[in-house]
């Protein structure tokens, strides 16, 4: 997407720069009264008129379309990422409350507890390990065998994400193949993990999903040490 933003702008702005040149030469022309053909006097008036109509040509277009455009883009852009923080700080506040529950009485509730687990560093050094089921991410995942309020809640917020990521495919252009792949399956992913049961292999896709965004988890790549998605966020 940025590459062909580029192109297009690299074009425009390079016949801008051509357009007010020869502006700039004819009107010079004419305050400076260089000695010209006999057929300039016929020429220089139409050229004069041709060149000032791209130029307010070009204004129009950046004023009527590239700008509310790239407001809107930018506002679509701002609106994700910030929803996506409130999401999964919502959902970390289950992770939290359902590990305690399942008997991690090393973990704390606190605003320090909750700003350093929503680092990739600080949930995988938090959750990963354990053997017991009272401990690391195994505390969590047991209390999603039952209907619990931690369960539902989680199950909402990624509705409400599934949602907003439905919204921006909608209503954001992504000429990048790449990105609009990566937010379809995404999409697609969510749609499934909304309709997620409690048990204990029907809830392995939403905990795994969960493992993944918050520890920057990848199945093939291992540790990325950072959250893929709040990456492709910024990449659009």
């Amino acid at each position: 997407m940025i590459t062909s933003i580029r192109k297009f702008f690299g074009r425009t702005l390079l016949w801008l720069f051509f357009n007010i040149a020869m502006f700039a030469v004819l009107v010079g022309i004419d305050l400076y009264d260089i000695a010209m053909p006999l057929w300039w006097n016929d020429v220089a008036p139409l050229a004069t008129n041709m060149l000032a109509g791209g130029l307010v040509s070009f204004f129009f277009y950046w004023l009527v379309v590239y700008e509310p455009e790239r407001r809107k883009r930018h506002l679509i852009k701002t609106n994700l990422s910030k929803m996506y923080s409130r999401i999964k700080e919502g959902i970390l506040y289950q992770i939290v409350f359902a590990s305690q529950k399942g008997g991690r009485i090393d973990l704390e509730f606190s605003l320090d507890t909750i700003d350093r687990l929503l680092t990739v560093e600080g949930f995988k050094d938090t959750f990963s390990g354990g053997r017991e089921a009272n401990e690391g991410f195994y505390a969590f995942e047991n209390q999603m065998m039952d209907n619990t309020r931690e369960f539902r809640e989680i199950v909402l917020y990624l509705d409400l994400l599934a949602r907003q990521i439905e919204f921006v495919l909608h209503n954001y252009n992504m000429d990048d193949e790449h990105l609009f792949d990566f937010f379809k399956r995404l999409e697609l992913l969510l749609l499934r993990l909304r309709h997620s049961t409690p048990g204990y292999d029907e809830s392995k896709p939403l905990c795994s999903f969960i493992y993944e965004i918050f520890a920057g988890w990848n199945p093939i790549e291992g540790y990325m040490g950072y959250d893929l998605i709040d990456k492709m966020i910024t990449d659009i």
